[in-house]
């Protein structure tokens, strides 16, 4: 065997190690290893490469070497390698922890870092012993990921890797077929009341939504972490004794389950709190929304393998750091400490709990962040009580259809606060709304100067305004400018949940309502047009035109 070191200059990012890794495979070596970071490269092969043929290959390629160690060198004189791995089927940060997590298990590995979004992984060795792919591959296959042996110069995707996607992906009609049948089964939930907004919770994201999300999050990788997390703080608790009773063997499930309800539901409540602390204008609450709801449609997207890199680039992420702290308390092996990892996965990267984060934040209410994100969290308790057993039961054609109706119903349910986002900023679509009434989406137009809805009284229009579990009655009516308008709001629901609030977004408007009281606003309209009113989140809506 051969051994021959060399210091190169010229390999400073992926795409030019693999450019030499390609044109030095051309020698039938038997192995190569390069510390980038040192600019070194380690060479065995069968028989003596010269200087001349390397220079030859590599010089054209804008590779610079020397020989720093001769042929004759032992084997352990490179004390750290680096191998660059392509790995199929990552989408976002929880995956980029789960590869990390399971990578750093195999014996000779000493660092790992993943990036999800150029679908490579960067793995350090020691001396010790050189991991083969198959080893890397089972690893991390369980989880529904996929090694690539060979590395493509450049930044192209491989041939397998770009089959692969196109097989995840629908086609036009499938994708026309599976939002149809969303809208069709939400159409008939709606017909039912069972999507229709809490008035007491009043959160745009209603428990059963949540709940609904939850389920979907609990077959993505939002959960492989999570679920990685609980099974080896099980292990670990559970290695202490070999003779456990089944009963003893869930517990540390139980509790790890239970403090994630637990914590979701305090830290949700927290945000809402925050939120009311800070009370953004309903301009900045409808730009909260609106983030939120392209999260979530970028994350549906992402499940239909229709969201390109660039689009999933947008998506924010929290700090790996503060991940990687919550994941390194599976060690703990107090029998409390389940309780408390499970309430720690909050912070655990997932786009779905960002975006609900988001969407509580602008409630400002304690029981409608609590609620929504507990909601969610018991959403994907029962993946999380059967070990995954969606994503493991759920094969072929079957597993697929779920997993692709599962990101057309994200896609939809973010398009939905999309709509939300725009009526608290004042300029609603007239999109059919599930959980609205429909007189309370498209107010109707037609209405004239002498509207028996408004009464006149000495120098000013006035309108009284009930507040009902349906919303606000009437849903139109019309003005005249530059003549003051009292608006008498009053009702049963007043004071509750969305309905505490009452804004006018073009005017600046917004009121506390009161529980039993009746709120009058007063203003003057000096330009003609529509406005739109509404509650703190845009579920409950009218508006009036001033003519």
């Amino acid at each position: 065997m051969n051994i021959l070191k060399l210091r190169v200059t010229g390999f400073d990012n992926d795409q030019a190690e693999a450019k030499f890794r390609t044109a030095l495979a051309a020698f039938e070596i038997q192995r190569l290893d390069v510390n980038r970071e040192k600019g070194l490269a380690r060479i065995l092969s069968q028989r003596t490469l010269s200087r001349e043929e390397l220079e030859q290959t590599l010089a054209p390629l804008g590779f610079h070497f020397e020989i720093v160690v001769p042929s004759e060198a032992k084997e352990d004189q490179l004390q750290t390698r680096t191998v660059s791995l392509r790995i199929e089927g990552m989408h976002c940060r929880s995956c980029e922890l789960t590869i990390e997590r399971a990578v750093k298990e195999i014996k000779g590995v000493k660092k790992v870092e993943v990036d999800a979004g150029r679908g490579m992984a960067r793995v350090e060795l020691d001396d010790s012993r050189t991991p083969d792919y198959k080893e890397f591959q089972a690893a991390i296959g369980q989880q529904g990921y996929t090694v690539r042996q060979s590395l493509e110069p450049g930044n192209q995707k491989s041939v397998g890797e770009l089959r692969s996607v196109a097989e995840h992906r629908p086609g036009v009609w499938t994708l026309v077929g599976l939002l149809a049948m969303v809208l069709l089964i939400g159409f008939f939930l709606n017909r039912w009341g069972l999507l229709k907004p809490s008035v007491a919770l009043g959160s745009s994201i209603g428990f059963l939504a949540a709940f609904l999300i939850g389920l979907v999050a609990a077959s993505s990788s939002c959960l492989a972490v999570a679920g990685g997390l609980m099974l080896s703080t099980v292990v670990r608790l559970g290695s202490r004794e070999s003779s456990l009773t089944l009963r003893q063997r869930m517990r540390p499930v139980l509790l790890f389950v239970g403090g994630r309800l637990l914590g979701y539901g305090i830290f949700g409540g927290l945000i809402g709190v925050l939120g009311k602390t800070l009370s953004p204008s309903p301009f900045v609450s409808g730009l909260i929304t609106l983030v939120a709801a392209l999260i979530m449609v970028i994350l549906g997207l992402q499940m239909l393998h229709l969201a390109p890199a660039w689009l999933k680039r947008l998506i924010p992420r929290l700090s790996k750091s503060l991940s990687r702290k919550v994941l390194a308390g599976d060690r703990l092996r107090h029998p409390a400490a389940p309780l408390l990892l499970g309430a720690g996965t909050f912070f655990l990267p997932c786009g779905f709990t960002q975006a609900l984060q988001l969407l509580v934040l602008t409630t400002g209410s304690l029981t409608v962040g609590a609620s929504v994100l507990f909601a969610f969290a018991l959403g994907t308790a029962p993946a999380l009580l059967a070990l995954g057993f969606a994503s493991n039961a759920l094969k072929g054609k079957a597993g697929q259809f779920f997993f692709r109706f599962s990101g057309a119903l994200v896609v939809v349910l973010g398009l939905w606060n999309v709509q939300n986002g725009l009526a608290i900023t004042g300029h609603p679509l007239s999109w059919p709304k599930f959980s609205l009434p429909l007189r309370a989406i498209e107010a109707p137009s037609g209405a004239t100067e002498s509207d028996q809805l408004v009464r006149r009284e000495t120098n000013a229009q006035v309108v009284a305004i009930d507040v009902g579990v349906r919303g606000f009655t009437p849903a139109a009516f019309t003005v005249a400018r530059n003549v003051s308008v009292r608006l008498e709001i009053s009702g049963p629901v007043a004071g509750r949940g969305c309905l505490s609030v009452f804004q006018i977004p073009k005017l600046g408007i917004s009121e506390l309502l009161k529980a039993g009281q009746t709120t009058a606003i007063t203003f003057t309209p000096t330009k003609t047009g529509s406005y739109v009113y509404s509650c703190s989140m845009g579920m409950f809506r009218g508006r009036f035109e001033v003519i």
